[in-house]
């Protein structure tokens, strides 16, 4: 972003948290205050050279297609985007430039196996996608701007949702048109994934990563029982992602995990759709799948390693003191990376 709310004057940042007020028009203001707002939107694009989407991120609330519904209401004819674009590199504004994609193919299989499960896409202008997440886990904000940050400049801001009052991290990202293979849908890339191993196993690495868990429990005889879980509300993506998992050799069974019409215990939410879960049980088929699959997200890593450390005939408390201590360590890790979500939004909408 070019201006940060800190480089506002007392006058521009009055005008800013006046577009963020829900519900605001320009329809009934008076002209000596849609001149000031005229002003202060021709400051931040032309003389900043900020793009619309600069604007909307740092207005917070507002997307790129509201701001220039605002330009056109007050008058203002904002440039195009290519050209802010492109002005903004020449002169160094920005920190990034977008770069084509360049990874490999068992990276291409990743990213899609990760926007199946978690990533939204969308193409808000010719030639670029905007590809965006939200999150409370700080692994999965690390993940994002691992896999992004070398293709263009990832931007994060804190959200409140009012259905379950919490915070959560919004980030989002726009990339060039190199990234369209996201737009793909699995019948797209059956053959594909099918025609080596390696391909499967990454898209299931990133499906994982974005829509599963590792879990470790005590079986009824005192024993461990590991599991890997792959979730969602997409019954036909579930049997299609249980197809490549016994493609692999590997077992895996699925279940209905939560009822359309119930409520989640944490916030009370309706489920609206049925939610499945797919899993694969035991040590010997957990270990050897989880052995073929290359995950990113650090906390999966880290239930991951755990679970190969489990030997046969191994007793559930001998590692039980461990598991409690990782899933302690990461919700304490969620915690904090949410109270700093909740902190900053209030900082950013909470007049004082």
């Amino acid at each position: 972003m070019l201006v940060h709310q800190g480089e506002l004057d007392d006058d521009q940042q009055s005008l800013l948290n006046l577009i963020r007020t829900k519900g605001f028009s320009v329809k009934y203001m008076g002209d000596t205050k849609k001149e000031e707002l005229r002003r202060f939107l021709f400051f931040l694009q032309v003389e900043k050279g900020m793009s619309l989407n600069d604007v909307a991120v740092l207005v917070g609330n507002k997307t790129s297609g509201y701001n220039s519904w605002l330009y056109r209401q007050l008058g203002i004819r904002y440039r195009p985007f290519e050209e802010a674009r492109l002005k903004g590199i020449r002169d160094k504004r920005r920190k990034y430039e977008r770069k084509p994609f360049d990874g490999t193919d068992e990276d291409r299989a990743y990213l899609l196996g990760l926007r199946h499960g978690d990533l939204s896409v969308s193409k808000p202008w010719k030639n670029v996608l905007r590809v965006s997440t939200s999150t409370t886990h700080p692994a999965m904000a690390n993940l994002f701007r691992s896999l992004f940050e070398p293709y263009g400049h990832v931007y994060q801001h804190p959200r409140y949702k009012k259905d379950t009052k919490s915070y959560e991290w919004n980030l989002l990202t726009i990339l060039d048109e190199s990234f369209e293979f996201l737009f793909l849908k699995t019948d797209d890339i059956e053959g594909w994934l099918a025609s080596d191993p390696r391909l499967t196993s990454a898209y299931l690495s990133g499906f994982l990563d974005a829509e599963g868990s590792i879990t470790i429990a005590g079986s009824v005889d005192g024993y461990i029982l590991p599991s890997v879980c792959y979730n969602n509300s997409n019954l036909d993506l579930l049997k299609w992602v249980q197809s490549a998992i016994e493609s692999l050799g590997f077992k895996a069974c699925s279940c209905l995990n939560k009822k359309k019409g119930t409520r989640t215990k944490k916030y009370g939410i309706l489920m609206r759709k049925d939610y499945w879960q797919l899993s694969i049980y035991g040590r010997v088929n957990g270990q050897s799948f989880l052995r073929t699959l290359c995950l990113r997200h650090e906390e999966k890593q880290q239930r991951l390693e755990l679970v190969l450390t489990i030997v046969r005939g191994e007793r559930y408390s001998t590692i039980s003191a461990d598991s409690r201590a990782l899933v302690g360590e990461i919700k304490a890790r969620v915690r904090e990376f949410v109270k700093k979500a909740e902190l900053e939004y209030l900082t950013k909408h909470i007049s004082k």
